[in-house]
């Protein structure tokens, strides 16, 4: 039973022959979106996959106006670099939960209906 516990997944590529990819939550400021997608889309492999203008109340916290949620395509063997050079992009940013791709999917399916 213990060994069952801590099995890895059928589906995480052990040998480097695919690639697993997790999806990222990063909310800016609306005038810093541009600059995290160029440093997102200078990284291989990673890229902005969807960006949702935040346009409720709470989402003009700070003085610069709205926010964006940038959702983050990018391989997990480079998240730490990843998330280092977005930190450095935009440090008044708030990073999210990292999801895998198939949540991702089947999140933004359940999102539309």
């Amino acid at each position: 039973m213990g060994y069952a516990a801590y099995r890895e997944h059928p589906g995480i590529p052990r040998t480097g022959h695919r690639t697993a990819f997790g999806v990222l939550d990063v909310v800016v400021p609306c005038s810093h979106a541009a600059a995290v997608r160029r440093c997102v889309a200078a990284n291989e492999g990673a890229g902005v996959v969807r960006c949702e203008p935040l346009l409720h109340d709470s989402a003009s916290a700070d003085a610069s106006g709205f926010r964006v949620r940038l959702m983050v395509r990018l391989p997990l063997a480079d998240y730490a670099k990843v998330l280092h050079e977005l930190l450095l992009c935009a440090p008044q940013g708030e990073i999210g939960r990292l999801v895998s791709w198939s949540r991702h999917l089947a999140r933004c399916e359940a999102a539309r209906g």
